[in-house]
């Protein structure tokens, strides 16, 4: 992304609302620019994954024919945080809310909501979450926080927040890296987490050293207590030292 370019990149199954959408987020800001559309979900993962095609942004539709818009967000986020994902929907938000936020995307919009579409496109071509129903928080939820939309359709508390491109990819990327064959093995973050308590980094440190927020070190923590049975982050990397893990 330019400083006054933001290229965007659109998937929808339905080919005359997929012409509408580049005609009308053409005109949303002058700074936007359509660098392709795609009818296929898996055609806008392959585009995304390839530097030579990626745009800063992809808006995708929630519901397609061949693959589903938040698996189009996980597809892309497991493997990079550089482009920014919006989801967009023609159904109620809260309907793919909570998924698409787990699956990585930096916002859901209604399709008919143009000027928070084109918040979210301006906030995730930054790499940053844009959630009209909350106000920005202090930190970020992990994803593995769930919880039905609170009163008046806002996400109740304990739903999972829209997290920065750089922290979802972190998040996905460590999931995906866990042993299959052992639930309760660290992932390389987890491990990696305890292992800089453990020669002395605060959370700050470790949170410059892994490249995310302090709220996904905490998220990173709590995994790996949960896995481990452990009381606290001493007792954790005791029994680290003890399995012999770093």
């Amino acid at each position: 992304m330019t400083d006054t370019t933001v290229r965007i990149g659109i998937v929808d199954n339905d080919p005359y609302a997929l012409k509408v959408l580049r005609a009308v987020i053409g005109r949303l800001d002058p700074a936007f620019e359509v660098a392709w559309t795609a009818e296929l979900g898996a055609v806008a993962v392959s585009r995304c994954l390839s530097p030579a095609r990626r745009p800063d942004v992809l808006v995708t539709d929630m519901s397609m024919r061949d693959v589903s818009g938040t698996d189009v967000c996980r597809a892309i986020r497991v493997k990079t945080p550089a482009v920014g994902l919006v989801g967009i929907t023609s159904y109620a938000v809260e309907a793919f809310r909570d998924e698409a936020a787990r699956c990585g995307a930096q916002a859901l919009v209604s399709k008919t909501d143009l000027a928070a579409l084109t918040r979210a496109i301006r906030a995730a071509a930054r790499g940053l979450p844009y959630d009209p129903q909350r106000p920005p928080a202090g930190s970020s939820k992990s994803f593995e926080s769930s919880g039905a939309a609170g009163p008046s359709g806002a996400p109740a508390s304990d739903a999972p927040a829209f997290l920065t491109a750089a922290d979802a990819h972190a998040l996905l990327e460590d999931a995906s890296l866990a042993s299959p064959s052992s639930r309760r093995a660290l992932s390389p973050k987890e491990r990696e987490t305890l292992r800089r308590y453990a020669d002395g980094e605060n959370t700050r440190e470790v949170a410059a050293s892994l490249g995310v927020s302090v709220a996904t070190v905490g998220t990173f923590e709590r995994r790996a207590l949960a896995k481990l049975g452990a009381r606290s982050r001493a007792h954790a990397i005791s029994i680290c030292v003890r399995r012999h893990e770093f």
